[in-house]
């Protein structure tokens, strides 16, 4: 355990211009916030009044970074530590101000509204592999879809009835162990009628047109684009996405016609040093992407082994 804890440097969020061009020595690029040593921050979701809450695997718990313009003025709180679990992996939003939250095989209720911060409710466990990305599928029912990294396929959950099936699969999502650790599709967005994802080790990313309400295709896949590493990602309302790309340490930006383009980072970078996810800004954030990074680390399996507990 020393050992993989010694592999990381200090976590870092940041913050970049999104529509321009933009390298390390770019004024558009900043950090916002610096956890500790040996933290891996996985996932982001951006509250309405554009706070982040973030995942970390390190320890299971979600914190609540409240971004600041002045250099060193972000400010962060932990939100819940799961106690009896190793990790806290996905992250959507159900509704205003309520989230789920995935442990390694269960998805979790938090409701950060105002008069309503009871201890996080947990919605279903599922015979999972992995439970690793998610999102919204349908916000009036609380409907989501989350990528299982093992088993290669897509559940779909209820989170009012709280039942759960499998939705999609497709051998694009297969996993295998070509990064080190048993992993396939890896982080998963849905956008205008489409559940688009990657496959880390395949360095691949696909859609699938879906019924929204169901999350079941309504037709069959499409590559995007290949060879690209990205562990998740954001898309735009314009429909572009951007792609953290863990161990090459870049942030990739991504045209649906398959064209893109490195806009920060490179392989030798320390700044986007296994960048981990990505969201987009909200109130006074809009027209932002943040990025989040898991700091260093020798191969891709020691955090995932450190954050099993092994």
């Amino acid at each position: 355990m020393a050992g993989h804890i010694a592999f990381f440097i200090a976590t870092l969020l940041l913050l970049a211009s999104v529509g321009t061009s933009f390298n390390l020595n770019s004024p558009n690029l900043r950090k916002v916030y610096q956890f500790p040593n040996g933290t891996w921050v996985e996932n982001i979701a951006v509250r309405a009044n554009g706070n982040l809450l973030v995942t970390l695997v390190n320890v299971p718990e979600v914190w609540e970074v409240m971004p600041s313009a002045k250099p060193g003025g972000s400010e962060a709180r932990l939100v819940h530590h799961f106690t009896s679990e190793a990790m806290a992996t996905g992250i959507a939003e159900l509704s205003p101000d309520v989230f789920a939250v995935i442990t390694p095989n269960s998805v979790w209720r938090v409701n950060l509204n105002e008069g309503c911060e009871e201890s996080p409710v947990r919605l279903a466990t599922l015979p999972a592999g992995n439970l690793n990305g998610m999102a919204t599928l349908d916000h009036e029912t609380g409907r989501v879809a989350i990528s299982d990294s093992e088993a290669g396929l897509v559940w779909g959950l209820d989170t009012q009835t709280r039942n759960f099936s499998v939705i999609l699969r497709d051998e694009t999502m297969a996993a295998n162990t070509k990064e080190g650790p048993l992993l396939g599709i890896n982080g998963l967005k849905v956008h205008s009628g489409y559940v688009y994802y990657v496959n880390t080790p395949e360095r691949i990313f696909c859609r699938i047109p879906i019924n929204t309400t169901t999350g079941h295709a309504l037709g069959p896949r499409e590559v995007i684009t290949q060879g690209v590493l990205a562990d998740d990602f954001a898309i735009s309302p314009q429909g572009v996405a951007y792609l953290a790309g863990l161990r090459d340490n870049i942030m990739t930006r991504v045209f649906m016609n398959g064209t893109r383009e490195v806009v920060a980072g490179h392989r030798n970078s320390t700044t986007l040093m296994s960048a981990t996810s990505a969201g987009f800004g909200r109130k006074l954030g809009a027209g932002t992407v943040y990025i989040t990074t898991g700091g260093k680390q020798t191969i891709l399996s020691t955090i995932l082994n450190q954050g099993e507990g092994k």
